[in-house]
C-alpha cells in the first residue's frame, strides 16, 4: 500500500491534493513504520488504540480504512485502493482546481468531515435509498450510493422532508 501512496503523492505534487494518514498503533511502532516505509506525508497518531478520537469521529470499524475527501471536506469515496483510488482522486481534481469558480459551488458541504450517507424516501414513503447528496442541478437531485453508483431523482419524486433537507443545504451553500 505504501509504494502506491508514495507514487500518488509524487504524481499529485503541485496540485490541490493532500494525503493524510492516521495511525492507531503504539507511538514507537508508528515512528519505525514511517521511517522504514519512507512516509513523507502528514500522519496523525490517534492515541495508540483503535478507539482513538479520530477513529471514533469517522466511525472507523476496520483497518486500514480509506476516505477520499473532496476540496470542501466531504467524503466522496470509502475504501478505494490502488487504481480505484487513483480514479477517485483524478475525478475530484478538476473540481478542486476550479474551487473559486462557479462550477465548484455545485458540490455543497454536507455534514462536514463525516460521511453523510442518509436514507432518502420517495414521496409515497414506500421506497428508500441509502446515499449521499452530491448536487442539485436542472430540477434533479444527484446522489451517490456507498458502492459508488450514482443516481438522479426529480425533486418532485422525493418526500417532502427530503425536499426540505435539500433546500436547507442549498441555502447554507449560498449563505
Amino acid at each position: 500500500m505504501y509504494p502506491h501512496e508514495r507514487s500518488l503523492v509524487a504524481d499529485m505534487q503541485g496540485k490541490p491534493f493532500a494525503l493524510i494518514g492516521v495511525n492507531s498503533d503504539k507511538k514507537e511502532k508508528v515512528k519505525a513504520a514511517m521511517k522504514r516505509e519512507n512516509i513523507t506525508w502528514r500522519s496523525f497518531w490517534d492515541g495508540g488504540s483503535t478507539g482513538g478520537p479520530i477513529a471514533k469521529q469517522y466511525n472507523v470499524r476496520g483497518w486500514p480504512t480509506i476516505y477520499v475527501i473532496d476540496h470542501r471536506g466531504v467524503i466522496r469515496y470509502k475504501n478505494v485502493r490502488g487504481e480505484k483510488m487513483d480514479v477517485a482522486v483524478h475525478e475530484l481534481l478538476p473540481v478542486a482546481e476550479l474551487a473559486d469558480a462557479s462550477e465548484a459551488a455545485m458540490y455543497p458541504v454536507v455534514g462536514g468531515l463525516v460521511p453523510e450517507l442518509r436514507e432518502w424516501k420517495d414521496k409515497s414513503g414506500s421506497h428508500t435509498i441509502l446515499a449521499s447528496f452530491v448536487k442539485f442541478e436542472k430540477g434533479k437531485a444527484h446522489f451517490k450510493k456507498e458502492d459508488g453508483e450514482e443516481l438522479q431523482l426529480s425533486m418532485n419524486d422525493l418526500s417532502q422532508d427530503d425536499q426540505q433537507f435539500i433546500r436547507d443545504l442549498l441555502k447554507k451553500r449560498k449563505g
